[in-house]
């Protein structure tokens, strides 16, 4: 069964895109085939260029088109994809973070309200270190810094602490163990937040397992130095992090003349995008043309 992803902003994507005639568009976070399957139905010459890379959401791709090259990838080698493939993009698009699939079906444990391994590698052929070996390795000094950092967690302190303490009666290796340990760790007023009081914990822990911040540097880098001049690079973030590192090399790019504004600031969803598709809701998109 091919997984179908739910593709945000595409009315937006395709229009600041500035797809022209016999254009090549690098997707760089091909997922579902979302937005590249969009591209390829309003314009006929058109070829597309994707990057996915998780490999069975690769591997259940289901778009049959001679337009569309597929590549099980990182974007973060997105000039090495773009020479091996002779593809000089007019225009990149990133729609970063997770998917539905990633929470519901991929049983990697990046849900807290699933009880899973504690795995959340994008890539778990990869070889990187999955999460629950982050949880029982790292110092404590280390887990305060991932959880403050990436996951901004105001009780960082209380729940490396917990952690620590945990892991030295037994490993822990399953959702359901760290959200545990995170429950007793904070505060009670903490769990009756709208936020679910694991969500910090988590994301912290997804961000450091895949290297994600590092990565949307690397790969929103190498996508402007890719571009033609005129092509267009769209990013679509969805949490502050990754959006302030994309506004902070688009503002050093532009000081250098190397990319001009298309818009100042940030298109978000429609009301009614937010109100059909939850997890359009918090998404950011800013857009940059290369001079």
């Amino acid at each position: 069964m091919p997984y179908v992803h739910t593709p945000v902003l595409v009315k937006e994507v395709l229009e600041y895109l500035n797809i022209k005639t016999g254009a090549k568009i690098i997707d760089a976070t091909l997922n579902g085939g979302g937005h590249a399957r969009a591209i390829l139905e309003r314009f006929e010459d058109v070829k597309v260029l994707g990057i996915e890379y998780d490999p069975e959401i690769f591997k259940s791709l289901d778009i049959k088109d001679s337009r569309l090259t597929a590549v099980n990838d990182s974007y973060v080698n997105l000039k090495k994809i773009v020479e091996r493939y002779d593809f000089r993009p007019d225009g990149v698009l990133f729609d970063l973070g997770l998917s539905s699939w990633h929470y519901e079906k991929s049983g990697r444990g990046f849900s807290f309200s699933r009880d899973e391994y504690l795995d959340m590698r994008f890539n778990p052929e990869s070889g990187e270190p999955d999460a629950s070996r982050i949880i029982n390795t790292s110092s404590r000094e280390e887990l305060e810094r991932i959880l403050k950092e990436y996951g901004e967690e105001g009780f960082f302190h209380q729940i490396a602490n917990q952690i620590v303490k945990a892991r030295k009666s037994k490993p822990i290796i399953r959702t359901s163990d760290l959200v545990e340990i995170i429950s007793q760790a904070v505060p009670e007023w903490y769990k009756h937040k709208k936020i679910h009081f694991a969500t910090k914990t988590f994301q912290a822990l997804r961000i450091a397992v895949n290297h994600e911040l590092e990565n949307v540097e690397s790969g929103v880098r190498e996508a402007i130095d890719a571009l033609r001049p005129g092509g267009r690079i769209i990013v679509i973030s969805f949490q502050g992090l990754e959006d302030k590192i994309v506004k902070n090399i688009f503002r050093e790019k532009a000081k250098t003349g190397i990319i001009k504004f298309v818009i100042k600031g940030t298109i978000k969803p429609s009301w009614d995008e937010k109100k059909n598709n939850p997890r359009a809701r918090s998404a950011k998109m800013k857009v940059a043309e290369k001079v």
